[in-house]
């Protein structure tokens, strides 16, 4: 199992807690297809009430469960028609128009694509003067005490934070959209909200911040702009090290998150910025003065303090207001609005209730996606981010070959992007490779003080980002991964509903994912935390068998949690079972890289290791099985004393996950097909036995792989292997392919290896 990879923050719908103005007698469904023409038509009626009401409905009806409404909506150019309406004169139009367009985008990817083809860009970028300068002079009253008009101020806001909003769904959703939205030069826009951060409302700020840290992580462009832009790094810098808000209405965590975005956007020009100090100063005896590399050197340690601040975060307190929140919107029906049918006044009375029930719900949604980001930052961090990448080599040998047609007319976001990240590789030219990643210099961060890796003190451990991690952040880790009653949808049912039985309320579904999300966003950053350990400091490890003992059993207590939780009703069981998944796979994903760290000793008990194996047997997912076969495989290999253990696992690995599905394949004849012989986990079992059995010296060797003829039987199997390997398509899966020829010129080299092994040292 390979290092984890970096991952970015993705947008998720959430709350906006300015929110757009509620528009009476917004429709929220139609009987016939004929009501939609006449609808869209006063999208361009000379009063201005109509155009506003026509925005928001279309608004409503994009984003309703109906999707033939949908479909019908963008048959007849819902998008153009709210594209135009974006240079309309009256504010409140704007912002509805605005607001429906973010939606639409954030759940289609065809009407994302459609805006993209319609050039939303150009009426975006027409806008933002203007909304700059009504920014400008809202803070401008608020330094001269005047108030203003506050009706005025929340439309630009919220139309601000829907048009960024907007660009950043397209920039993650639509590859092609890079080079239109780089085009915009947005940069200096996006980095003055965190020069004001204190005077506008938090939520726009961190728009801006989550869609500049998309363009930063995506784009050398971007890195680029942002470093060329005068002040703006300092401008960051500032905020990161901001302890306290200007403005008293701003709260402690929304000034974290302000804190860690601006440090998750200075992650990410780090490498660039590192580089160009070192061509300034290639010249210098002196190298780079220590003024301008200490920023730099001491980033990640002040965002690993702010982000273990922010993640102590009480999922458990989360989940039970949750509960009743969901409660209070199930039984006042605003949860089903499909099954009733309103005139205007009540339609709106509903919507004030939608509004009511789930304010409280969507907070803490929106608290715990920005915990989430923030566990993205801890785990990039605390990844080896300099390790080689064969697809960056690859990109680097294209863009040797196409750099100069980069800037055509016709070129696509991903080669208008590699035209500027060539002129970024020859920035990089001469720079060591720890100077561009998270390689020499980081760990020297890392493990503290100079020789600390040699000296391996404790003390110095405990003073550095790693020290944080240990003491801080891997507490709130498992704090978050800690299965709650929204863990599942059986016992999110039970709690809100009362029972698990009947139809199963969209909206606790999408609760329950929101708390699976995290849950396995932890999950992931504490893997990510094993990984780099396991490189760097293995022999840690073997001082801290405390800790390793006690994640152990965590994990363990995660999987037999979600385990023993009875099923969904049956219309939702397919919904459950992807849920519970996407929690065990990292879960035995983490179990397998402890294992590995520790080389099997960790304190599983027989019962865990039957428990284990009847995993195997009863998961329908592959990368489950993968994982948990690999876990088991380090288990075996524990010595002396374990034989029965060994016997009991190597004996399951070889006729369960190895012979059966070979022999099986064998006896078909067919031809291999992805789903009908998992060709992934064979290759990973015999992967394992090739380790388990290396030696003929293990105490286990002679009882377990000699007595159990373990073989003669992978003798007879190589055919069929080999048969099974030839099998797989090169063109459609390289990768596998070439494992599993790997794996078989693996598996004969130790046939003939077993076979002479006990011959040559007992003649």
């Amino acid at each position: 199992m390979g290092r984890a990879q970096k991952r970015t923050f993705k947008q998720q719908q959430r709350y906006n807690p300015l929110g757009p103005p509620a528009v009476q007698g917004a429709v929220t469904t139609v009987q016939c297809k004929d009501e939609v023409p006449a609808l869209l038509s006063r999208l361009a009626s000379a009063d201005a009430n109509d155009r506003v009401w026509a925005a928001a409905s279309a608004s409503n009806l994009l984003v309703s469960d109906d999707h033939s409404v949908r479909r019908m909506l963008l048959a007849n150019n819902v998008i153009t028609a709210l594209i135009e309406r974006l240079s309309d004169s009256v504010p409140d139009v704007v912002v509805q128009v605005s607001g429906a367009l973010h939606n639409i985008a954030a759940i289609d990817q065809g009407a994302a694509e459609e805006m993209c083809r319609k050039n939303i860009f150009a009426a975006i970028q027409s806008l933002v003067p203007r909304l700059a300068k009504s920014i400008d002079d809202i803070i401008k009253q608020k330094d001269s005490d005047k108030s203003g008009d506050g009706a005025e101020r929340k439309l630009v806001f919220v139309t601000t934070d829907n048009l960024i909003s907007i660009l950043w769904v397209l920039c993650e959703t639509v590859s092609s959209s890079i080079r239109q939205i780089n085009d915009m030069a947005l940069t200096p826009f996006l980095v003055s909200f965190f020069g004001v951060a204190d005077k506008l409302p938090p939520s726009l700020v961190h728009t801006a911040g989550q869609f500049l840290c998309t363009l930063t992580d995506g784009t050398f462009y971007a890195r680029r702009a942002l470093l060329s832009q005068d002040g703006a790094v300092d401008t960051l810098r500032n905020v990161v090290q901001m302890q306290h808000a200007g403005n008293s209405s701003v709260s402690a965590d929304d000034l974290a998150i302000t804190r860690i975005l601006a440090g998750g956007i200075l992650a990410n020009i780090k490498p660039a910025a590192l580089a160009s100090l070192k061509k300034k100063y290639k010249d210098s005896l002196d190298g780079i003065p220590a003024e301008d590399l200490k920023p730099w050197e001491d980033l990640s340690g002040t965002l690993v303090q702010v982000i273990a601040q922010f993640i102590s975060f009480d999922i458990h307190e989360a989940a039970a207001k949750t509960i009743v929140s969901l409660k209070s919107s199930v039984t006042s029906g605003a949860a089903d609005l499909d099954s009733t049918e309103m005139d205007d006044d009540a339609n709106a009375v509903n919507n004030s209730v939608i509004s009511d029930g789930t304010v409280a719900m969507d907070r803490i949604s929106s608290h715990m996606n920005y915990v989430q980001m923030a566990l993205e930052l801890a785990a990039n961090i605390f990844t080896d981010e300099g390790a080689s990448d064969p697809d960056a080599e690859q990109e680097e040998n294209n863009l040797e070959n196409n750099g100069d047609n980069s800037d055509s007319d016709d070129a696509g976001g991903d080669e208008y992007d590699s035209g500027m990240e060539g002129e970024y590789e020859k920035d990089m030219e001469g720079v060591d490779a720890e100077d561009t990643g998270f390689d020499q210099d980081d760990m020297d961060g890392v493990l503290a003080d100079e020789g600390t890796v040699a000296k391996g003190t404790e003390k110095a451990v405990q003073g550095s980002i790693l020290g944080v991690f240990i003491n801080s952040i891997i507490p709130s880790l498992q704090r978050l991964a800690e299965p709650t009653k929204m863990t599942t949808i059986t016992t999110a049912l039970n709690k809100c509903l009362g029972s698990s039985e009947g139809s199963c309320n969209k909206m606790i579904v999408s609760v329950v994912e929101d708390f699976v999300a995290l849950e396995e966003r932890a999950l992931g950053c504490f893997n990510n935390f094993l990984l780099v350990i396991e490189e760097s400091l293995k022999s840690w490890f073997r001082l801290h068998t405390d800790s390793v003992g006690s994640w152990w059993r965590f994990l363990i207590s995660i999987a037999e949690y979600v385990y023993g939780m009875e099923a969904a009703p049956k219309e939702h069981q397919e919904e459950d079972q992807r849920l519970r998944s996407a929690v065990l796979e990292p879960v035995f994903g983490c179990m397998w890289t402890l294992a590995r760290c520790v080389s099997g000793s960790v304190p599983v008990t027989a019962e865990q290791i039957k428990g284990l194996i009847h995993v195997c047997e009863v998961t329908s997912s592959p990368e489950i099985r993968v994982k948990v076969v690999g876990a088991l495989g380090h288990i075996a290999r524990r010595q002396p004393g374990y034989i029965e253990e060994n016997k009991y696992i190597g004996s399951y690995v070889l006729e369960q996950i190895i012979s059966r599905p070979i022999l099986e394949y064998a006896d078909s004849k067919e031809v291999y097909a992805a789903n009908s012989v998992p060709v992934e986990l064979i290759a990973e079992a015999l992967d394992i036995m090739f380790d388990i059995y290396s030696d003929a010296d293990f105490d286990y060797d002679e009882p377990v792989f000699v007595r159990g003829n373990f073989l003669d039987r992978l003798r007879k199997l190589y055919p069929s292997i080999r048969r099974l390997a030839k099998s797989v398509d090169r063109r459609k899966d390289r990768e596998l392919r070439d494992r599993i020829d790997l794996v078989v010129e693996n598996l004969r080299g130790f046939v003939a290896y077993k076979a002479s092994e006990r011959k040559d040292r007992h003649p």
